[in-house]
C-alpha cells in the first residue's frame, strides 16, 4: 500500500547499509586471516629473505592484530544487530500508526458524513414545509437521533484521546457484578436499537469485584452493543460470569459469523474493525473494545478475545479483581 511506502523506503535503505557493512566486514576478515601471507609475499617480491625467527615473529604479530580485529568486529556486529532490532521495532510502530490513521480517517469520515447528511436532509425538508403533522414529528425524531449518534461518536473520540494521554480515571469501590449486569440488560431491552436481540445471562455465582461502577457500565455497554451489532441474521448474545482465581471473568458471546480475516489480538487497537464487508457496514468507529481493554487494565484486570468458540460465533471477555473476602 502507498501509505506504507515511507516506512518501506527506510527499511530498504537500512538493509542496503547493513549489506555494505557485511561486505566490508567480510573483506576485512579475509584480509586479516591472510595478512601474514600478503606481507610475506610482498617481502619476497623485493628479494628480501627473512630469518625463520623473523618470519615467525611476523606471523605472531599479524595473528595478534587479527584477534584484536575479530573482537572489535564482533562487538560492532552485536551493536549492528541491536540497532537492527530497534530500527525494525520503530518501523513496525510507524506502520501501525499509519494503519491506525488510515482506519481512523476511513471510519470517522463515513460515520460523520452519514448522520450529517441524514439530519441535513430531514431539516431541509422541514424548512421547506414538506412535512406536517405526524411526518414532521418523525422527521424531528430522526434528525435528533442522528445528532445523538454524532454526539456519542465525538464523546468516544474525546474519551479515547484522554485515555491515550493520561489514562482512564477510575474510582475503585465494591460492586455487585451480577446486579450491574442485570441492570445493563434491562436498559438494553428497553432500547429500540437492541431490544430485538435475545440476550441472556447465564447462571453463576454472585460475585463482587473491586471496580469503578461508571467504568464497568461503559465496559459492559460497549461489549454488549458490539456483540449485538455482529450477532448475525438471527441475533443471540450470551453473557456469563465465572470465578477465575482471584478475578471474576465476564464473557460476552455472539453467534454471528465470527472473526474471519483479522487477528483477534488486534481488535483492542483503536479504530480497528473486522475485515469482511458484513462487519464494515455496521455503525461505529472501532473504539468500543479499545476503551474496554484500557478500562480493564486501569482496574487491575485484563481483556481478551476468544477467536474459536465451540458452537460458532465470537466471544470477548474481561476480568476484574474480586473483593478480598471472595479471593
Amino acid at each position: 500500500m502507498a501509505v506504507f511506502d515511507p516506512a518501506r523506503r527506510k527499511l530498504y535503505s537500512y538493509i542496503a547499509v547493513v549489506a555494505v557493512y557485511v561486505v566490508v566486514f567480510g573483506w576485512w576478515v579475509f584480509f586479516f586471516v591472510h595478512q601474514s601471507e600478503f606481507l610475506l609475499a610482498r617481502i619476497a617480491k623485493r628479494n628480501i629473505t627473512l630469518a625463520p625467527d623473523a618470519e615467525e615473529a611476523l606471523r605472531s604479530a599479524t595473528d595478534e592484530s587479527m584477534r584484536m580485529f575479530v573482537f572489535e568486529g564482533a562487538f560492532l556486529g552485536l551493536m549492528l544487530l541491536a540497532s537492527m532490532f530497534l530500527v525494525t521495532r520503530s518501523l513496525q510502530r510507524e506502520i501501525a500508526v499509519h494503519r491506525q490513521q488510515k482506519n481512523f480517517l476511513s471510519a470517522v469520515t463515513h460515520e460523520l458524513k452519514s448522520p450529517l447528511a441524514s439530519a441535513k436532509l430531514y431539516l431541509e425538508s422541514l424548512l421547506l414545509g414538506r412535512a406536517e403533522g405526524e411526518k414532521r414529528e418523525r422527521y424531528l425524531r430522526n434528525a435528533h437521533a442522528d445528532l445523538e449518534r454524532l454526539q456519542e461518536m465525538v464523546e468516544q473520540l474525546l474519551e479515547s484521546a484522554r485515555m491515550a494521554s493520561t489514562g482512564p480515571p477510575v474510582r475503585i469501590e465494591r460492586v455487585a457484578l451480577r446486579v450491574e449486569l442485570a441492570r445493563i440488560l434491562e436498559e438494553l431491552a428497553r432500547d429500540p436499537a437492541t431490544s430485538a436481540v435475545a440476550t441472556t445471562l447465564a447462571p453463576g455465582d454472585a460475585l463482587e469485584v473491586d471496580a469503578d461502577p461508571l467504568a464497568l457500565r461503559t465496559m459492559l455497554r460497549n461489549l454488549l452493543t458490539n456483540a449485538i451489532k455482529y450477532a448475525g441474521p438471527s441475533p443471540r448474545v450470551e453473557l456469563s460470569v465465572r470465578r477465575e482465581g482471584g478475578h471474576a471473568a465476564v464473557r460476552v458471546r455472539d453467534f454471528g459469523p465470527g472473526l474471519k480475516s483479522l487477528d483477534a489480538r488486534r481488535i483492542f487497537e483503536p479504530f480497528v474493525r473486522g475485515g469482511d464487508e458484513l462487519v464494515r457496514t455496521r455503525k461505529g468507529v472501532g473504539l468500543g473494545l479499545y476503551m474496554l481493554a484500557e478500562l480493564a487494565r486501569a482496574q487491575r484486570g485484563s481483556a481478551q478475545a476468544i477467536g474459536s468458540v465451540e458452537g460458532g460465533g465470537f466471544a470477548v471477555e474481561f476480568t476484574l479483581p474480586l473483593v478480598r473476602e471472595q479471593r
